[in-house]
């Protein structure tokens, strides 16, 4: 057990070093696709939270993702002086309170029901986004507000490079990515475990099921608007694609090809998807069929995502 630990904090070092000194060897267009891998992995471990961990299936968890974006966005456009990383916090308590809200709706609901009813509300959001022109901006959306620099005391970080962007962006999404760790491992991440095994048993053992799948929807509501958030930063730019329908397809698609069986497994899917899905658009403008063959293959063959691929020694040092 010792050995396992050493390994594990070893590698994990190691990986933050490597993040650390990315930008000193790697192109500026690498670069930012580490960037999208880092604000898309925290999204598909939010949505793992909640499939993966609480066994519940939402069809609509791009609205959280959606509302932390938009929140930041209409912030720092309509604030003078508003500070960037406040700005990035409000919008995930923003995409809490909306997965609060909906939650209350949602979660009394089972199977179907539930996947459908986050749908209908995703795509409720997504009409309000469409209609509410003077506040979103419609499909036109809202650009330019990304401040030129981000001060803190004495120090002043340009934000224009995009080195500083990248070291915003994966300082933010590793400590969140850690705290959801951290989640798994409380009494309360045993809870809701345990209310996806079997939620009568858990009933009768005193568990407050509802309470705990409301909870459990409102955390991953939150980690998915800071996603939503540092993506409407990296990319100045916010539109109502951040909360359609095709967003909340494609997270399902990255948690299931990375694997839900592990709290890395999302995190492998996210680059997997980033990277071919850039790799297979520079090829061919209908890069959406061979994504979609390539989870069709992923879930008839390799059941328990990419992360399966692992060999069990190396797969051991991760293990939830």
């Amino acid at each position: 057990m010792k050995n396992l630990l050493v390994r594990q904090v070893a590698i994990i070092v190691a990986i933050l070093l490597l993040l650390g000194i990315a930008p000193h060897f790697l192109k500026v267009t690498q670069i930012r696709m580490l960037n999208e891998i880092a604000y898309f992995s925290l999204f598909a471990i939010s949505f793992n939270l909640l499939f993966g961990y609480g066994g519940l299936l939402s069809f609509g968890h791009a609205a959280y993702f959606g509302l932390g974006a938009y929140t930041t966005a209409i912030l720092l456009k309509r604030i003078a002086g508003m500070p960037l990383l406040l700005s990035i916090f409000l919008g995930g308590m923003a995409a809490a309170i909306g997965g609060a809200v909906v939650g209350f709706f949602c979660v009394r609901r089972k199977g179907g029901y539930f996947a459908l009813l986050t749908l209908a509300f995703n795509q409720l959001i997504w009409a309000v986004a469409w209609k509410w022109r003077t506040v979103t901006g419609g499909d036109d959306g809202i650009g330019g507000f990304v401040p030129k620099s981000l001060g803190f005391g004495i120090a002043t970080f340009d934000l224009t490079k995009t080195a500083t962007m990248y070291y915003l962006t994966m300082t933010i999404a590793v400590v969140l990515l850690f705290l959801a760790w951290y989640l798994t491992k409380t009494p309360f991440g045993n809870t809701i475990w345990a209310v996806k095994v079997n939620q009568e048993r858990a009933a009768f053992l005193g568990y407050d099921v509802n309470f705990s799948k409301h909870l459990i929807f409102t955390i991953s509501s939150f980690f998915a608007g800071i996603a939503g958030s540092l993506f409407a930063v990296f990319q100045d730019f916010v539109a109502t694609n951040v909360v359609n329908l095709l967003l909340s397809t494609e997270i399902i698609l990255m948690t299931i090809l990375g694997g839900t069986g592990s709290f890395f497994g999302p995190i492998l899917g996210a680059a997997i998807f980033v990277y071919f899905s850039d790799w297979f658009s520079s090829l061919t403008d209908r890069w959406e069929f061979f994504m979609g063959a390539l989870f069709i293959i992923v879930v008839l063959y390799f059941h328990q995502g990419a992360i399966g691929l692992i060999p069990k020694r190396l797969k051991s040092i991760f293990r939830n």
